[in-house]
């Protein structure tokens, strides 16, 4: 789906969708072609009538998060009017997580199926059925119409991971995945996570379950994703960090392969990163050049009130080892907590600024469909916006506090971002990963935007800039 928050710049930063990609990989005896939107933003409904008329696809199946369903029923939408013959799937974690509310309203109506949890291996199942070399009732994990009504079939086990091929990058229709200035590639090298974060709705696909791919498995994809030019890798594990021994043999691999030629981004825990003395060091000589941290938040009765633990003086080691290292940091901050108030939020930015934290990846707290968070959220009375789930993307406020409306934490998140935009990539970690771009922006660019602001900007008020950014932010996911 193109859909993305609006504080990822759309411009410099697509990322590839790993799971269609997976899926092609495991598909046998038909032909297979990726069309991920994500690089056709601008132009969704030319894209989609082209497609369906060069490509006259039997099947198109869908992946959509929660905040991207409303994209996806709309693109499945387009693809019947074309041709009312193509069978359309929705999988992905809205259909995992909702299928039950899905079926039972007109939200349903442009799909022929859903695959519920794991896909890669289920969607070749589907199409024999769709084919009719197999009954669609024995397919566990898949939704049917059956006399205009849609049955479930039970519950699928979860995948044996040594039977899923690595992704068939070569199916995708374009190129053009970047990261800033690299060629940008989604691998993963394990699925699941066991931590009880409540605001989390991983453990719905996966439940609490971590499985490993084998580090062969996991060489070959790096291999396969650097043939097709990728030079930066994000690794979409749940915590890269819950098998410390596991991580620093895998780094060890990577050295090991001549794969440190590039650099990767994981997403871990501050718990785990501090429990090895010697993992920094062995993730810096493999090429790790950028950690997701979910520390989350500085304040001890918000850590407990997520299931988090108080893990605070883990998180000032962690970041120590890493920044040792030279390894940048993106700091997972979570905001809009119950008993927020402005002086909490601001301790957050304060807190984040002292340890150094190379950027900042602050979200509103979002109450995700099935979570135990939305359950405790509800209760209270919190949540702002219950049903819009198109604007379920950590950037737009979903819940107010007992202290401050949705408006004050969509403002107070806008007033410190502004308040720190002159110290991110101003650490040393990116002075010493990306020297160029330190000089290039506090030499020229930030010179030239703080000449701009004193011309224009500082003639109008907090308020009417704030507007002005949020209007922008609006107008981004308008596709159609």
């Amino acid at each position: 789906m193109p859909d993305c928050a609006p504080h990822f710049n759309a411009r410099r930063w697509k990322p590839p969708n790993l799971a269609i990609s997976s899926i092609a990989g495991n598909i046998e005896g038909h032909n297979v072609s990726v069309a991920d939107l994500v690089l056709r933003r601008n132009a969704i409904t030319e894209t989609i009538k082209e497609l369906v008329a060069q490509y006259r696809p039997d099947v198109v199946g869908l992946s959509a998060m929660s905040m991207q369903f409303a994209t996806a029923r709309r693109i499945a939408g387009l693809i019947k009017g074309s041709d009312k013959n193509i069978k359309t799937v929705l999988g992905g974690y809205h259909a995992t997580l909702m299928y039950n509310e899905l079926c039972q309203c007109d939200d349903s109506a442009p799909f022929d199926f859903l695959v519920r949890g794991e896909g890669d291996l289920c969607f070749n199942e589907l199409i024999a059925a769709i084919n009719g070399t197999k009954a669609i009732e024995s397919i566990a994990g898949v939704s049917f119409r059956k006399n205009g009504v849609f049955v479930h079939n039970p519950q699928r086990p979860l995948e044996d991971l040594d039977k899923i091929k690595i992704p068939d990058r070569s199916k995708r229709i374009w190129k053009g995945y970047k990261y800033y200035g690299f060629t940008l590639d989604i691998i993963e090298s394990s699925r699941g996570c066991v931590m009880p974060c409540n605001f989390c709705s991983m453990d719905k696909m996966y439940g609490k379950t971590f499985r490993r791919f084998s580090t062969e498995r996991i060489l070959a994809d790096i291999a396969n994703a650097k043939q097709h030019g990728a030079n930066f890798i994000i690794f979409s594990d749940d915590n890269f960090a819950l098998d410390i021994k596991r991580f620093e043999s895998l780094c060890d691999a990577i050295v090991d392969a001549g794969h440190n030629d590039i650099r990767y981004i994981i997403q871990a825990s501050s718990a785990g990163i501090a429990s090895s003395e010697t993992l920094a060091g062995k993730m810096a000589k493999a090429g790790f050049r950028i950690v997701f941290l979910g520390i989350e938040n500085a304040s001890e009765e918000n850590l407990k009130l997520m299931k988090k633990g108080n893990i605070i003086e883990k998180t000032k080691l962690a970041v120590k080892r890493l920044h040792e290292h030279n390894i940048m940091i993106v700091g997972g901050m979570i905001i809009g907590n119950p008993n927020d108030k402005e002086e909490d939020i601001a301790r957050n930015y304060e807190f984040f600024g002292d340890l150094q934290i190379d950027f900042f990846a602050d979200q509103i707290l979002t109450p995700y469909p099935k979570t135990g968070m939305r359950e405790e959220l509800l209760k209270s009375g919190l949540i702002t916006n219950k049903y819009d789930y198109s604007r379920y993307n950590c950037f737009w406020a979903n819940v107010k506090t007992n202290y401050l409306e949705s408006d004050d934490l969509q403002f107070l998140r806008w007033k410190y971002n502004k308040k720190y935009a002159n110290y991110i990539c101003t650490t040393p970690a990116f002075i010493k990963n990306y020297p160029l771009a330190y000089y290039y922006r506090q030499y020229f660019r930030r010179p030239f935007l703080r000449l701009k602001n004193n011309l224009f900007q500082n003639k109008r008020s907090e308020r009417e800039l704030y507007n002005e950014d949020m209007e922008k932010a609006e107008a981004m996911n308008k596709f159609f």
